[in-house]
């Protein structure tokens, strides 16, 4: 019963619309909810915004592991084909795309570019931007910022900086400024 409602579930995070229409409530505390219920791990004090996309979720959200005090804004898109990991006190800002795997189709091309799925790990207190796409295999140090609009091709060192298509270190982050 459970593996038939997943993919119902998983369109109901996806879209406010429906939230409305069936009278679900539109708190963060009902994803949650929801997402532990179908195996996802999210931590006490953590918060999730709709609309939320899982995609690649297979029969559960197993691959999907939420730190404490971590907030997710809306419109994310979160493909689960391979782990994804955030930190405790993670701000991930609206429409975010994390994508844990790359397949070009049964193409030719294909020779060139295999199908291949990896982990992503948002190591704690990283700050990612709104509009950001942080592909597979990459992990973010912790203490880090990843500019708005930024795509994230490879590792980000902690407590760095990044911006830019692709993102590309600007600065360090000043130890001595934070609180």
């Amino acid at each position: 019963m459970r593996d038939r409602l997943l993919p119902f579930f998983a369109w109901t995070l996806s879209t406010r619309r429906l939230h409305r229409l069936l009278f679900l409530p539109n708190s963060n505390r009902f994803l949650v909810a929801l997402l532990r219920h179908f195996g996802a791990r999210v931590g006490s004090g953590s918060r999730v915004y709709p609309p939320i996309l899982l995609i690649n979720a297979g029969k559960d959200f197993s691959n999907l592991s939420i730190g404490e005090n971590v907030y997710l804004g809306h419109g994310a898109t979160l493909d689960l084909k391979a782990p994804v990991t955030i930190g405790d006190d993670v701000t991930i800002a609206s429409h975010i795309t994390i994508s844990t795997h790359v397949n070009v189709g049964n193409i030719p091309l294909q020779e060139h570019f295999p199908s291949r799925s990896e982990r992503i790990r948002i190591h704690r207190n990283v700050y990612i931007g709104s509009n950001v796409v942080v592909l597979a295999g990459v992990s973010v140090g912790e203490g880090s910022v990843v500019g708005a609009g930024a795509v994230v091709v490879k590792d980000v060192d902690p407590g760095t900086v990044v911006a830019g298509v692709p993102a590309r270190p600007i600065r360090k982050v000043d130890p001595s400024r934070e609180p």
